[in-house]
């Protein structure tokens, strides 16, 4: 039996940053605000107090969230954390009794919203590499859920003879910048959350242990590979995309494609293109793939090999580029891609692949362009909102 005067419960939202105390310069830019709160008394300031006993008590509740308030987020340098706490306030010579825990905040998009049927489109980008190779990359949406199994499609036409194909791979890399209330841009970094690369094998099968590009397969006919990601669970290993006046955080999808050509060159090939992270799916229910047994999830498979002949070098070269739907996206062949380190022209393959479900540890990254490891954070800049 306890003597009880009172007992409450708050819902409490709050914002905070940590930016200047992370750099080692003055705190006054950090910003702590509390962003929602409310109460619910369920026993008055009682006197004198009132006798509880052993049985237990419950109290019901609820409580209407306003959507445009921000979902949660957990970073080293930013939170956005709700909290439930109960106070049971008890007589002068005893300590009150607090308990609290964490209420995840989500949100999603309102079915048949606009932007949530923009977010149901899948993710096409074709093109042509050097005149030597047709590529096709996609994915079934332009969404994906934490904790979520997708797919993504490589069909590639070699236009040239004696190519090879010695991996492909699949990159989530997360964004995010801080600012001052006034708007000041205070920090950003990247780092990646997700990836999966796969070396193809003369026979056509798929592994993520690395190759030698002499043991890859021969690029003859017109093939499709098709490799699956799993993106990570929040918080600890991704957030939700999330815009505010201080927090920011976007991400971006990277395809790589890796070939040797006839002069025993590696080449990498790279594609970016943005996608948005969130709690729940912008998609029907019913189109929804049914989750696959984790034994699938590595490696990739080639579902296709054209048995069909392909056109005669001769002809092929003097064929026009593909035509791309839309824009065509960015290739990139510089010496080092985030997420895909690697040297533009190597003799054999040097890739280290880390597990699809470890990211690097979330820390700032500096600004020094020097080369990093798969491990370590990038200084990649934040990707432009269209």
């Amino acid at each position: 039996t306890i003597r009880v005067r009172s007992l409450k419960l708050t819902f409490s939202g709050r914002i905070d940053t940590f930016v200047s105390q992370s750099s080692g310069g003055s705190s006054s830019k950090d910003e702590h605000r509390e962003i929602l709160a409310h109460e619910w008394t369920f026993l008055e300031p009682q006197k004198p107090p009132v006798l509880w006993g052993p049985q237990s008590k419950s109290f019901d509740f609820d409580l209407l969230v306003q959507g445009d308030n921000p979902e949660t987020v957990v970073t080293a340098l930013g939170k956005i954390r709700y909290q439930l706490q109960a106070t049971l306030e008890r007589t002068s010579f005893h300590g009150n009794l607090v308990a609290a825990v964490d209420v995840p905040v989500k949100r999603g998009p309102m079915p048949g919203a606009p932007w949530a049927l923009a977010l149901m489109e899948s993710i096409e980008a074709t093109g042509d590499w050097s005149q030597q190779l047709d590529y096709r990359v996609s994915v079934p949406t332009r969404s994906l859920m934490d904790g979520e199994l997708f797919h993504t499609r490589f069909e590639l036409e070699p236009r040239v003879k004696g190519l090879k194909l010695i991996s492909v791979g699949v990159l989530i890399k997360e964004y995010a910048r801080y600012y001052s209330t006034s708007g000041e841009p205070l920090h950003r970094f990247a780092r990646v959350a997700a990836r999966n690369e796969n070396y193809i094998s003369p026979l056509g099968t798929c592994s993520t242990a690395p190759r030698k590009s002499d043991e890859c397969m021969d690029l003859v006919d017109a093939t499709s590979v098709q490799i699956p990601m799993v993106i990570p669970k929040a918080y600890a290993n991704i957030q939700y995309d999330i815009l505010t006046d201080l927090i920011e955080i976007r991400h971006r999808i990277k395809f790589l494609i890796k070939v040797r050509d006839s002069s025993m060159l590696v080449h990498s090939i790279f594609i970016a293109v943005p996608v948005s992270i969130m709690p729940v799916t912008a998609r029907d229910e019913t189109n929804i793939l049914p989750r696959y047994e984790a034994a699938l999830l590595n490696p990739g498979t080639v579902i296709m090999r054209s048995n069909t002949l392909p056109p005669t070098y001769d002809a092929a070269t003097s064929l026009a580029p593909l035509a791309s739907a839309g824009q065509r996206p960015e290739v990139n062949q510089c010496a080092e891609v985030d997420g895909f380190p690697c040297p533009l022209h190597r003799n054999r393959s040097q890739f280290y692949l880390a597990s699809p479900d470890v990211s690097p540890p979330l820390q700032p990254v500096s600004s020094s362009n020097s080369d990093i490891t798969l491990s370590q954070p990038s200084s990649d800049t934040m990707p432009a909102v269209s």
